[in-house]
């Protein structure tokens, strides 16, 4: 059964705490405690009811998150992002010891937010370790939470989304159905790769369509090898042109 992936939030400054607290529910993400200060990051450390941390690494003006970092891989073997306005020469290797699985630079966007948890999800299920902070590229596949284990989906394999009440479901060739707690439009904006997004096209209100699975239109109909989908006047103008069909 798919859960939601749990976050542990460790920030000092309040304006940046709210903002991700806000991307996370939007994205669907559990909140499993926060903490602005060391005490409170040891303590919601130690209860070890979270599948991923965002940690600042300088909470309080030092150098104190790289010591939590470091109990968390460490320790509890779960991956952590580093949250950082820069990170100069002198604590790169600092940083590399802790094991970071991914960066989050300041400031950043929800698609960012979003980015670097998956990109940390992949890593840590690759054993790596990001070696850098770095503008991170879309990943090509999302991962999900089932049971007490991580799946990795690949966009390739994903045939169509579909809005369903505050969540959008994605449907791979298999057969499979994952959900994401966020509506259509944002799953559109944020979450498909941007290499793949002219790949996935509206077809009604309800529903979009990954064209490589599109076997033919007819009348109104978008085919694939499994079921077929209705286009609503409004789109097919604009799945036409992604089709490049001229008549």
């Amino acid at each position: 059964m798919q859960s939601d992936i749990s976050v542990l939030i460790i920030e000092d400054e309040e304006t940046w705490m709210q903002k991700i607290k806000h991307v996370l529910n939007q994205f669907g993400y559990k909140i499993a405690g926060s903490a602005g200060n060391l005490d409170d990051a040891l303590t919601a450390i130690r209860a070890n009811n979270f599948d991923i941390a965002l940690l600042d690494i300088n909470l309080h003006g030092k150098n104190s998150g790289i010591e939590l970092g470091k109990l968390i891989s460490g320790m509890l073997k779960k991956p952590f992002i580093f949250i950082t306005s820069s990170v100069h020469d002198g604590i790169l290797n600092e940083t590399a010891a802790a094991m970071p699985s991914a960066f989050l630079t300041k400031p950043f966007n929800p698609a960012s937010l979003y980015i670097s948890i998956q990109s940390a999800l992949h890593h840590f299920s690759a054993g790596q370790v990001a070696e850098t902070p770095k503008t991170a590229a879309s990943p090509d596949s999302f991962f999900v939470k089932l049971g007490n284990k991580y799946v990795r989906v690949e966009w390739q394999n994903v045939v169509y989304l579909k809005s369903e009440t505050n969540h959008t479901s994605i449907v791979t060739n298999n057969g499979d159905t994952y959900m994401v707690r966020s509506s259509l439009q944002k799953t559109l904006q944020y979450v498909i790769p941007d290499a793949l997004k002219t790949s996935f096209v509206q077809i009604n209100r309800a529903e979009v369509l990954h064209t490589r699975y599109l076997e033919k239109i007819v009348d109104n109909e978008a085919i694939t090898a499994r079921q077929s989908f209705n286009i609503s006047d409004v789109y097919i103008k604009n799945l036409k042109q992604q089709l490049n069909i001229i008549s």
